[in-house]
């Protein structure tokens, strides 16, 4: 049983376990740079009751239109991509060095137009390696001047306590807190930033690890509160994707569910749908088979949806990720290294970080369109699913539907699709550093 027992659904029915991960807290990472750093705030931002961090200046000075402060992305090794097994196993190292030189040529990198909604625990917006990499509400940035210049001190919309871009939601420049009902979605829990981090980690800034898809906006949304009901928690959970869906999201990634459907819930995902919304559902850890018990949202017959299931080192499934026809994908969930709330990294394990994997890959294809042609769901999970690598024992696809995620599998239909309409890439490949590419060819220890 996990750690964290969470429950999603009224307390009517059978309830599932498990519905974040196992939320294994295997080990926690100390930098010694990093921890010396001070991590600078904005101290403008209006009310803040529950005491969270406010947004960074990096942060503020992007809604005001500034160039911030970034380290340089071209020479500085992430001292901590050694140890990140998953990304070797989805085959990213492979994609971005001269291994593959003729598709790498034709790779276009992570675009930060290309907006994925994690909807979680919230995230620690100050980390590192994620906070240039949050989302921002146009609607709710730049410059503001109040009727009493004195009244304030607040010069800018993120924070003038108006709701300038009329969603009903005061200064939600970056996300919002379901929570608390406020405009600071923090990670005091953890998963969330963790997810994140598997997404969108920056890469080559000599910190840490790199994300899937390194540049890609993040827009924070917190649902979860471990100290309320499958009901608060659920009703959360529908207001986020309705969030997503309207902020003009092009990735939802989910890693809760359970055992019942829910009506509110099934109309968020299929409002997504007929919005063109990819939904990137965690498969479940009960260990069973999602063909005889459904796992939702994953498990609603939606074709923007992709169910992912969670593998070891061995990449043989995990005992406790759930499995079936109905399961799109498998990818790597045992022991996975990503950042942690307070600048930290730290290992989690689950279906939950498999699902972020796959979001991952699926903002690098999405990115492969942008600025080409509109976000087209049905074409990134369609290049996911092809290029996937053969599972173990998946002969008769009674594990996953699919296979295993393959980053240069995936990539492959994409450049062909390219090739094939007579569209071709040109852009250079991302910036990621290339020396640890020798040690991540490693064994790992399950």
């Amino acid at each position: 049983m996990s750690l964290f027992d969470v429950t999603f659904r009224p307390p009517t029915k059978h309830l599932s376990w498990f519905a974040f991960g196992l939320f294994l807290f295997q080990s926690i990472f100390y930098i010694q740079p990093l921890s010396a750093k001070e991590i600078e705030s904005s101290s403008n931002h209006a009310k803040n009751p529950y005491h969270y961090p406010a947004f960074p200046k990096e942060l503020v000075a992007k809604i005001e239109g500034k160039t911030g402060k970034r380290e340089s992305l071209t020479s500085q090794v992430d001292p901590l991509l050694n140890q990140d097994w998953g990304l070797a196993d989805i085959g990213f190292f492979e994609s971005f060095t001269p291994l593959v030189q003729a598709v790498q040529n034709q790779v276009t990198p992570c675009s930060n137009q290309v907006v994925v909604a994690v909807v979680d625990t919230g995230i620690d917006y100050t980390h590192p390696e994620l906070r240039n990499n949050i989302w921002i509400n146009a609607g709710e940035s730049g410059p503001w001047t109040p009727k009493n210049p004195s009244s304030t001190p607040c010069r800018d919309k993120s924070c003038n306590g108006l709701d300038d871009d009329n969603n009903g939601l005061i200064d939600d420049v970056a996300g919002w807190d379901f929570v608390n009902n406020q405009p600071l979605p923090f990670d005091t829990h953890g998963h969330g930033t963790h997810i994140a981090g598997i997404i969108a980690s920056e890469s080559s800034n000599g910190i840490g690890i790199s994300g899937v898809c390194p540049q890609v906006s993040i827009m924070p949304l917190k649902y979860y509160d471990s100290g309320s009901n499958g009901m608060n928690n659920l009703q959360n959970t529908v207001k986020a994707f309705q969030y997503a869906i309207r902020m003009g999201a092009h990735i939802i990634n989910y890693s809760g569910g359970g055992a019942e459907p829910a009506a509110a819930e099934r109309a968020a995902v299929e409002e997504a749908n007929r919005k063109g919304v990819l939904f990137v559902a965690a498969a479940g850890n009960d260990g069973h088979d999602n063909s005889a018990q459904p796992y939702y949202p994953a498990s609603y017959p939606l074709d923007n949806i992709i169910g992912v299931a969670s593998v070891n080192q061995k990449n043989q499934l995990l005992s406790s990720s759930n499995f079936g026809k109905p399961v799109h994908i498998a990818a790597p969930g045992l022991g996975i290294l990503s950042t942690v709330p307070g600048g930290k990294f730290g290992t989690m394990s689950g279906t939950s970080q498999a699902t972020a994997f796959v979001t991952g890959a699926a903002a690098l294809l999405a990115s492969q369109a942008k600025g080409k042609r509109p976000f087209d769901y049905k074409e990134v999970k369609e290049w996911i699913l092809a290029g996937a690598k053969p599972l173990p024992s998946n002969e008769n696809h009674e594990w996953v539907s699919s296979g295993l995620l393959s980053i240069p599998g995936s990539l492959a239909q994409a450049v062909k699709n390219e090739v094939d309409t007579k569209k071709k890439l040109a852009s250079p490949a991302p910036a990621i550093a290339l020396v640890p590419v020798l040690k991540s060819k490693k064994k790992f220890r399950d």
